[in-house]
C-alpha cells in the first residue's frame, strides 16, 4: 500500500506541475510572441519482484521535460510603424545594459531619448551586423517620415521617393534548435548549448522570415485546446487522489485486522 500511495503522490505532484504550465499558457494568451508550453511525462524506475524479470512494478511518474510549441502566432494589424512582426522564421536581437544579446519575437519597438530603437524591456534592437540601431534624423524630418520594408530596411521618406534615405536594417537571428532556447521573462530568450549559437541573417533571405511593419505577432495559444487539456489534467489529478484515498482505506483495514 505504501508503494501505491507513493505512486499516486507522484501523479498528483506532476499533474499539478502540468496545471501550472497550462495556467501560464492561458495567462499569456494576449502576450506578444508568446509560445505555449507542454509538460511531457515519463514513467519512473521499476522494481523487479521475485526471480522473474518480467514481474515489475512501477513507482509512478515524473516530468521528462517542458517542451515549447514554436509555431507562429496570429499576425494582427496595429497600424503603428514601429510595431514589427516576423512572417516566418527568426528572432529579433536586443542588447541589454551589460552587452548580453537576447532574442525575442515581440516586435513592439519604441524610440528612446537617444533615438535608439528599443524593445519593450528598454534593450536596444540590433541590425544585420549586430550593432545597435540609431534613427538619426536631419532637420525637418520626424518619426512620421519613417517606414520599414519587408526586408527590414528602415527609410526616411522625402519629397521624391527615389530620394528616400535608408538609415538602418533590422537584423534577424535563428538557431538550429529554437525549442531549446531559455526563457528569461520580458518576452526574451537566451541561447544555450541546447539551442546552439545564433545565426545572423537578413529578413527575407536564406530561410529567414520577412518583416511586416504595422503588425504584431500574438501568442500561439489555442484557448479551446488549453481548456480541454486543463480538464484532462484535472481528471488525472483527481484519479491519483482517489488512488491515494483507496490505498489509505485498505491500509486502515489491514491495521484494524491486527486488533
Amino acid at each position: 500500500m505504501i508503494g501505491t500511495m507513493n505512486s499516486s503522490v507522484s501523479g498528483m505532484r506532476n499533474h499539478q506541475l502540468s496545471m501550472d504550465v497550462i495556467g501560464n499558457n492561458i495567462a499569456n494568451i494576449n502576450t506578444n510572441g508568446f509560445k505555449s508550453g507542454r509538460v511531457n511525462f515519463k514513467d519512473t524506475l521499476y522494481l523487479a519482484l521475485g526471480v522473474n524479470e518480467n514481474c515489475q512494478v512501477g513507482n509512478g511518474l515524473s516530468v521528462a521535460n517542458v517542451s515549447e510549441n514554436s509555431a507562429s502566432g496570429t499576425i494582427q494589424a496595429t497600424g503603428r510603424v514601429l510595431d514589427v512582426a516576423i512572417n516566418g522564421n527568426g528572432f529579433f536581437g536586443v542588447e541589454d545594459e551589460s552587452g548580453n544579446i537576447k532574442y525575442t519575437r515581440d516586435g513592439a519597438f519604441y524610440i528612446d531619448n537617444d533615438y535608439n530603437l528599443v524593445h519593450n524591456s528598454g534593450f536596444k534592437v540590433l541590425d544585420t551586423d549586430g550593432d545597435e540601431i540609431t534613427l538619426e534624423l536631419d532637420d525637418g524630418q520626424s518619426m512620421e517620415d519613417i517606414y520599414i520594408t519587408e526586408d527590414g530596411k528602415i527609410y526616411v521618406s522625402n519629397e521624391k521617393p527615389e530620394d528616400d534615405e535608408e538609415i538602418a536594417q533590422i537584423g534577424l537571428f535563428n538557431f538550429k534548435n529554437v525549442t531549446g532556447l531559455t526563457k528569461v521573462g520580458d518576452n526574451l530568450y537566451l541561447d544555450n548549448s541546447t539551442s546552439g549559437e545564433s545565426i545572423e541573417g537578413v529578413p527575407g533571405e536564406d530561410g529567414f522570415g520577412s518583416i511586416r511593419s504595422g503588425f504584431l505577432e500574438k501568442s500561439n495559444i489555442d484557448l479551446a485546446e488549453e481548456l480541454s487539456n486543463l480538464i484532462e489534467v484535472q481528471r488525472g489529478y483527481q484519479a491519483n487522489a482517489r488512488v491515494f484515498t483507496t490505498a489509505d482505506e485498505v491500509l486502515q483495514e489491514i491495521i484494524e485486522l491486527k486488533r
